[in-house]
Formats: structure tokens, C-alpha cells, sequence
């Protein structure tokens, strides 16, 4: 007999979203690289990211201001149009858990940022992070507000991301993303 207590539904419900984000981190390692949808894209480039949420994210429900920082290299110009080749990117905002487990990289986060072009241009984004499929679509995305690529929605792909080594014990305090793919278009 399969036990319906609110307790059990309560450890269905962290198991279904442990499922999803271990497909998260799966799918994150074989999904095709974002460029391959926006063949005609303004810009691509390589980048790194560091996410920092102060407090951590340590249940359900936390909420955790965010300060993070990248920087773009390899950027290319598919249609010819631009000719950034890097940048340093600096974003503040805020992060909401969706989980109840201290080291859960299900999470909502959004806010604004600079990005601070090789050629001496700035362009300004809000960004959007949600990595909780009960929360709507999985993304990494920003859309470009002011400076070139005004009106560019950009998207990231990780290929890995890693949370800080004492997660488990202290909340989810540092994200690091490696490897990502950037695509303005």
C-alpha cells in the first residue's frame, strides 16, 4: 500500500524536482550549443560566469540578493555587423529557492547589469535565470536594453555548472558557471 500522508507527497515532490534538475544538469552537457537556432545571430561568444547570493539559498522559499560577474571571449559576428571581440559583464539582482533541500540549484533569479565591450561601448540588459521547470521554461537569458545590440535577446547555454564545495551544509552561496555559450540575436 502506497502511503499518502502530506509527508510522503512533500518527499515525492523533492524527489520529482531532484529528477528534474539532474536532467537539467544532464541535458546542460548534451544539448547542442544555442548558436545552432540563430544561424543569422549579431553576436556569439565563449563565457564564464560566477553568481553569488548573499545570503545563500538555503530553503524553500529564500530569498537571496545576487551579485554576479563574466566575461565574454571568442565573440564572432555571424552577419558581419559587430565587431566586439570580448567583454568584462557585471549584473546585480535577486534570487528566489524552490526547493526545501540546502543545496538546491533550483532556483529563480532576476535583475540588470552592464556589459563593458572591448571596444570602450557599454551595453546595458536585464536577465532572467530559472533552472525550476515547475516555474516555467528553463533559461538562461537577458534581453540588451541600451548600447549596441539594443532590442538582442541573448540567450547562455552552461556546460557545467558547480555550486560552492560546503552547498550541502551551508546553502547554495556561489554558482560558477564554465564554458557557456552566448548568442545575441
Amino acid at each position: 500500500m502506497i502511503s499518502r500522508t502530506p509527508q510522503h507527497r512533500g518527499l515525492m515532490r523533492t524527489a520529482g524536482r531532484l529528477a528534474a534538475s539532474g536532467t537539467l544538469a544532464a541535458a546542460s552537457l548534451v544539448l547542442p550549443a544555442a548558436s545552432a537556432h540563430a544561424a543569422a545571430g549579431d553576436l556569439t561568444c565563449t563565457a564564464s560566469a560566477e553568481l553569488n547570493f548573499d545570503p545563500p539559498l538555503s530553503g524553500p522559499n529564500a530569498s537571496a540578493e545576487v551579485d554576479a560577474s563574466a566575461e565574454f571571449s571568442n565573440c564572432t559576428s555571424a552577419n558581419g555587423h559587430y565587431t566586439m571581440a570580448s567583454a568584462t559583464v557585471s549584473a546585480t539582482g535577486s534570487a528566489t529557492a524552490d526547493s526545501g533541500t540546502p543545496c538546491s540549484l533550483l532556483f529563480t533569479a532576476t535583475g540588470t547589469g552592464t556589459i563593458a565591450w572591448n571596444t570602450g561601448e557599454r551595453s546595458g540588459y536585464t536577465w532572467t535565470v530559472n533552472t525550476d521547470p515547475e516555474r516555467g521554461t528553463i533559461t538562461v537569458s537577458a534581453e540588451i536594453t541600451r548600447g549596441p545590440l539594443r532590442g538582442d535577446t541573448v540567450t547562455a547555454v552552461p556546460v557545467a555548472a558547480h555550486p560552492n564545495t560546503d552547498c550541502a551544509a551551508s546553502g547554495l552561496s556561489r554558482l560558477t558557471l564554465a564554458a557557456a555559450e552566448v548568442v545575441f540575436a
